[in-house]
């Protein structure tokens, strides 16, 4: 009768179940994300403070983690099986082509994903409002923002006439954001020069390959990750601005940011997933966009490259860092 009843309060509230029955099994929830640091522990650390804050500590929520190296289609497949051997209640994806190959395996699973570029024309879900598949999410990027870089780093220099464009050119998110940057430069006589994220083992060579750049803007999503370090070293190298999306610990010396931090995207997703686990249909929960976007400007970085930020940015900012 006991178990009956802890069963019936579960489809009303996960949170009610924690607080009622005493002997209740915690929540099972899958994390799956390439094993790139320092990105995954901060999307993990993120993922449980979130959960704390709702109510579901370690004794009301576990975390099964599943680091898949990128490239490893059938780890990330494994996983899917794995999770759902395991009874998980809802799986946390990290960008969209782990969320594809998950979704490949099984359906049954609820998936909450957090991803840089357009679910829908990447194919994850039918439309934002109704998303379906089982899934839902939310959106830290869409494709024009890497156009709006572009536009930021043609401020901060007019003369700029190429400007090399860093994405990973085997992912759908930043062949989507490439694509927009390429579409703007065109109206604005500015050249982009693509450079793939595997390309940057060299910088020497880089340089000899791309020519004389005037602006460098990294694009999020695949395997970027790694590849923030040497990019960023490129550009000082070269003396040349450089521009991100959001102010982490491997984008300090970026000359410009701008864009949703990871903490804040992680939090929704966070949020996401209490409501999935309180009863409500993944596919029926809007995809979240992101409606807020800091922009940072280092002063410092900008002095040391000899460049001068125009006033019409430095009184746009949010922050600028000395």
């Amino acid at each position: 009768m006991i178990a009956r009843a802890c069963a019936v309060v579960v489809a009303v509230s996960v949170l009610v179940i924690f607080n009622s029955c005493a002997h209740a099994a915690p929540a099972a929830i899958g994390f799956v994300a390439f094993d790139e640091e320092p990105r995954y522990s901060n999307l993990l650390a993120g993922l449980r403070e979130e959960l704390r804050s709702s109510g579901l500590g370690a004794e009301h929520a576990v975390i099964l983690e599943h680091r898949i190296r990128r490239g490893d289609l059938v780890g990330a497949r494994r996983a899917a099986e794995l999770l759902g051997e395991a009874n998980a209640q809802v799986a946390f994806v990290v960008g969209t082509e782990l969320t594809r190959h998950v979704r490949s395996v099984t359906t049954q699973l609820p998936i909450v994903f957090i991803t840089p570029g357009d679910p829908v024309r990447a194919g994850l879900a039918r439309s934002l409002s109704r998303p379906g598949n089982n899934l839902t999410g939310l959106t830290f990027e869409f494709p024009e923002l890497s156009a709006k870089r572009l536009g930021l780093l043609k401020e901060m220099s007019p003369a700029a006439r190429r400007i090399g464009v860093v994405y990973d050119s085997n992912d759908n998110s930043p062949q989507q954001a490439f694509a927009a940057t390429k579409d703007a430069a065109s109206t604005s006589g500015v050249q982009v020069v693509a450079i793939d994220v595997r390309s940057l083992s060299s910088n020497g060579r880089m340089a000899e390959r791309v020519g004389k750049l005037d602006g460098l803007i990294l694009v999020p999503g695949g395997a970027i990750g790694p590849a923030i370090e040497s990019a960023i070293k490129f550009a000082v190298e070269q003396r040349i601005a450089s521009i991100g999306w959001a102010r982490t610990a491997a984008a300090l010396d970026m000359t410009l940011t701008y864009g949703v931090s990871d903490a804040d995207v992680t939090q929704k997703a966070g949020r996401l997933i209490v409501r999935v686990l309180r009863g409500q249909s993944a596919g029926e929960i809007p995809i979240e966009q992101p409606s807020r976007f800091v922009l940072v400007i280092n002063l410092k970085a900008a002095n040391a490259l000899g460049l001068s930020i125009p006033q019409s940015l430095l009184v746009r900012a949010d922050q600028l860092i000395q």
